[in-house]
């Protein structure tokens, strides 16, 4: 067997993996009615990245069965790196995204914390 459809069922299988349980996530948290749109890009770029290595390992079987298919090489090539590139370009915004909620939370939070440490100095000079 050929180590490059090895590599590529072995992506296919982590990638449909991360799709199975980034749904049961999103069913999950769907279900105790937590916030859910930040892991939606998780699982769509997880579906992209499984789409796109079914599409090699397909047409690597196909090529076995018909040698004819050769010449569709580069157009599935192309197909499958678009593939990869939404996928990582929704994973990119999510993560972004993420990273801009947490950002302005941990901001809000070390606020909070100093005005607290700040009125307990004042209490305890005071008392």
């Amino acid at each position: 067997m050929d180590p490059a459809l090895v590599t590529e069922i072995v992506f296919m299988s982590v990638a449909a993996i991360l799709t199975f349980f980034s749904l049961n996530t999103l069913q999950m948290l769907a279900r105790i009615g937590m916030e859910k749109s930040l892991f939606i890009p998780v699982m769509v770029s997880a579906a992209f990245f499984w789409y796109g290595s079914i599409i090699n390992v397909v047409f690597r079987f196909c090529i076995e069965s018909t040698p004819n298919l050769i010449v569709a090489e580069d157009v599935i090539n192309l197909l499958r790196q678009i593939t990869f590139l939404i996928g990582l370009s929704i994973l990119t915004y999510g993560v972004f995204s993420y990273w801009t909620i947490t950002r302005h939370v941990k901001v809000v939070k070390h606020e909070r914390l100093q005005q607290q440490s700040s009125d307990e100095e004042e209490q305890y000079l005071v008392g």
